[in-house]
């Protein structure tokens, strides 16, 4: 377990621990998102130790650029026209291909939001086994599911940044799309109470230090962004875990609140994303 850097925050962090375990023996209290329909308690999200991670510096700033649900995509003629000027032509997993096809999009559009945001996780694509490229193209079709309003660059770059962030930092794909659908139902710009931002819900005033030395985020603006949202949120679980050792305690301290109803919520939702996929084949 990562010694806590206070004894402050060590105490605190005792503390929720033995009310996590007398909480478990009662009535449980939901600590469903508030985009859910379903009011969101207090997040109670406690800051763990950081260490020595390779660092990526996003080239975008400020709030996500797509939060507007009337967003006029490019039309395919428009992009297919750019892409003719360039040279280096990427291929893409016949998955994504067939899954932009049938939004009316093509590989075009994914070249162009890359060239938009060079550090963006889009621009990895490519170089991602096939399982990973597919894995890409199954949450991007569940997302859409859920959440039809949301822009198609929006829905593909938090699909890329779930599933790239998800491999760096040990946490399983699935999970993570069970906690950003219960969390804000993947809405990059959702707010909740005790200062939850973003696609993650990720509690700024916790873990703005962590996520400034991370180069993540360096303010609250930026949690709004998707892949930034996403990061801060993967990184924050494996944090947890690695603190508390299984995925359930780091899931609660997640939650802020000892709650089986958010642990069950999110199995639901990583079992419906799975048969999503599985439906897809």
């Amino acid at each position: 377990m990562k010694e806590i850097k206070t004894n402050s925050v060590l105490r605190q962090i005792i503390a929720l621990f033995i009310f996590a375990l007398l909480q478990s023996a009662f009535a449980d209290t939901s600590c469903l998102s508030a985009f859910a329909a379903e009011s969101k308690p207090e997040n109670g999200q406690t800051a763990v130790n950081d260490e020595t991670e390779p660092v990526i510096h996003y080239g975008f700033d400020g709030m996500n650029e797509d939060d507007e649900e009337n967003e006029e995509e490019e039309s395919p003629n428009e992009v297919a026209s750019e892409k003719k000027t360039t040279k280096n032509a990427v291929s893409y997993h016949k998955a994504i291909v067939t899954l932009l096809r049938k939004h009316g999009l093509s590989e075009a559009h994914i070249s162009k939001w890359a060239a938009e945001n060079p550090h963006s996780t889009l621009n990895k694509i490519s170089s991602l086994s096939p399982a990973k490229q597919k894995k890409i193209a199954d949450v991007a079709s569940y997302i859409k599911k859920t959440s039809p309003k949301l822009t198609a660059k929006t829905v593909w770059r938090e699909a890329s940044a779930i599933v790239y962030y998800s491999e760096k930092y040990k946490i399983p794909v699935d999970l993570v799309v069970g906690v950003a659908k219960l969390e804000s139902r993947f809405n990059p710009s959702a707010q909740g109470s005790g200062g939850a931002l973003g696609v993650m819900q990720v509690v700024w005033k916790v873990h703005h230090g962590m996520l400034s030395a991370k180069s993540i985020a360096h303010k609250k603006e930026h949690m709004f962004d998707p892949e930034r949202g996403v990061e801060a949120g993967v990184l924050v679980i494996s944090r947890y875990v690695k603190a508390y050792g299984t995925i359930q305690k780091a899931l609660r301290h997640y939650c802020g609140k000892s709650s089986m109803n958010y642990l069950k919520k999110v199995m639901e939702n990583m079992e419906h994303s799975q048969k999503h996929a599985e439906a897809r084949q």
